[in-house]
């Protein structure tokens, strides 16, 4: 059997021994180098992923291979300049990862936003596919292609990252990458200076539009208009398109019925918050980029320590420890990172109390504590009541009958049965996984 063929096989097994977050963002990144004999050699991105994989997914490993392909082999892990089979995952080293091709300047792409170095994970391996599929030329196949998400997780990543992948491989087609301000700020132009035809046909006379931050279009009528008439054409010539968003198409404000059915027409992808896993992952990707020395534990330190999912911001708290440890002479270390980093980190040594947790609930929820002391038994009522419980247990370690009567005396089993509500959809419900990270981390900012 190839080798490709053995790692499909390998990542198939995978998924009945681990997470599908587990294995798109510590197997999937591995490659096989080759199998010789009884020993099978993988090759991990970086350092970080080697000791991590070695750690939790060996054994694993080792089982699919003996027990799950029939490969009576031991497996070894290794990095760096170690001989090479062709790829068969979708993370390799930046810079081997970029051909030599030339991107016209007339195209907007940034070149450093390539598939190979995005961080795939459960939160965005979803879009990953589809822009994937779009950039091997399939243009009909998912058009348009509406990937939406909060800021800085990585839209605009993988949008370029697909047009970049269509240059390299399609050298000759037209690729335009444009946001919404920049589309209204042009047009505004060419009404003023009378050149509407050369704006329109800029924008109609190309292969793939990637057009960013979409929602900015609601409620500007002639830069809406312009780009439905920019959006048909395009459609009916089978050419690309590609829309970022904060929201789904149903969800933005002041946006026009016809605009929203047409956003519709192909395939709507989301991207989330990535887990700690997935910062821990792309930070010291990042690190290997910027040629920095960045130890597991500073890596995994700074994933569970600085208060934000902004994968932009996470990569900039990351430049000022890289700098600060530049200006000052020293080695990054957590001792450094504390100092460094101290407004972007979450504060554990803060004292929270039982006013702290319930003012941050009910803020969140935008709910009132005498309604969660009230018999209301609504869910938008019950759920952040049953919130409220879970984190004042877990992070004061109250008895259940003190909690109750912070919620109008209610009884230690109504309180007992809540916490294990919340306990339960925190290991299924990413959306309350969420939640809570999120007002976890507010208590100790």
């Amino acid at each position: 059997m190839e080798d490709v063929k053995i790692w499909e096989e390998v990542l198939k097994e995978a998924k009945k021994h681990c997470s599908d977050d587990v294995v798109s963002t510590w197997i999937k990144p591995l490659q096989m180098v080759e199998v010789r004999g009884d020993l099978i050699t993988l090759q991990a991105p970086n350092k970080f992923y080697k000791n991590w994989v070695e750690e939790k997914y060996l054994d694993t490993l080792k089982k699919i291979f003996n027990e799950g392909l029939s490969i009576d082999a031991d497996v070894l892990i290794i990095t760096g300049d170690a001989p090479k089979a062709q790829a068969v995952s979708q993370i390799a080293s930046p810079s081997a990862a970029v051909a030599d091709y030339k991107i016209p300047a007339s195209s907007n792409l940034n070149r450093d936003y390539i598939f190979e170095n995005f961080v795939v994970g459960s939160s965005n391996q979803f879009s990953h596919a589809a822009c994937l599929a779009v950039s091997e030329g399939h243009f009909q196949k998912y058009n348009p292609l509406f990937i939406y998400g909060g800021v800085g997780l990585g839209k605009t990543h993988l949008m370029q990252a697909a047009g970049n992948r269509i240059m390299e491989r399609f050298p000759k087609l037209k690729v335009l990458y444009i946001t919404s301000e920049t589309f209204t700020n042009e047009m505004i132009q060419s009404l003023k200076t009378k050149k509407m035809d050369e704006f329109r046909s800029k924008y109609r006379n190309i292969d793939m539009l990637l057009f960013d931050d979409v929602q900015f279009l609601a409620g500007k009528q002639r830069s809406t208009e312009e780009f439905f008439y920019t959006f048909n054409t395009l459609y009916e010539s089978q050419k690309q398109i590609i829309l970022t968003s904060d929201k789904t198409p149903s969800e933005i404000p002041e946006l026009e019925e016809r605009m929203r059915s047409r956003f519709a027409w192909g395939l709507i992808a989301d991207i989330q918050a990535p887990s700690t896993e997935e910062k821990a992952a792309i930070i010291m990707k990042r690190a290997d980029i910027m040629n920095l020395k960045l130890s597991d534990e500073l890596g995994i330190f700074l994933a569970e320590n600085i208060k934000t999912e902004n994968i932009r911001e996470l990569i900039g708290a990351l430049v000022r420890l890289s700098a600060y440890a530049s200006f000052h002479n020293e080695p990054l270390s957590i001792a450094l990172a504390r100092k460094s980093l101290d407004k972007f980190l979450v504060r554990k040594d803060k004292m929270v109390t039982e006013e702290n947790i319930i003012d941050a609930v009910t803020g969140y929820f935008n709910v009132k504590m005498s309604d969660l002391k009230s018999k209301k038994r609504t869910k938008s009522i019950s759920l952040p009541r049953q919130v409220a419980m879970y984190i004042l247990r877990s992070k004061l370690n109250i008895s259940l009958q003190e909690v109750g009567e912070l919620f109008g005396g209610r009884d230690h089993s109504t309180v007992l049965h809540s916490v294990q509500s919340i306990e339960k959809k925190c290991r299924d419900d990413k959306e309350i996984q969420e939640i809570i990270a999120t007002l976890e981390k507010s208590l100790y900012s």
